[in-house]
């Protein structure tokens, strides 16, 4: 009787124990999912195409998932367009 509870014990472990494992490798997406030419964004998971008039702020491209959290910290701290005291005038 023990040996079968012990048998029993070892084959519900080693099942857990392989799903665990392959659990990972079924929710990855296959690698040829997006056509040549094409890269997959990390986060949605869309296929873009890497030079495709990509947005770009000081020459890094504002891509999702990769830059684009630079690209809007580089927008936000850039003063606007006239912002600030005219040529000579002192500030406010």
């Amino acid at each position: 009787m023990a040996i079968r509870q012990r048998a029993a014990r070892t084959l519900l472990a080693a099942a857990c124990a392989g799903l665990f494992v392959a659990a990972p490798l079924v929710a990855v997406a296959p690698a040829g999912a997006c056509p040549i030419g094409h890269l997959a964004d990390p986060i949605t998971g869309r296929c873009y195409v890497a030079n495709s008039g990509v947005p770009t702020v000081g020459g890094i491209p504002c891509i999702p998932g990769q830059h684009l959290g630079t690209c809007l910290s580089i927008l936000q701290n850039q003063s606007p367009p006239g912002g600030g005291p005219p040529p000579g005038a002192p500030w406010p």
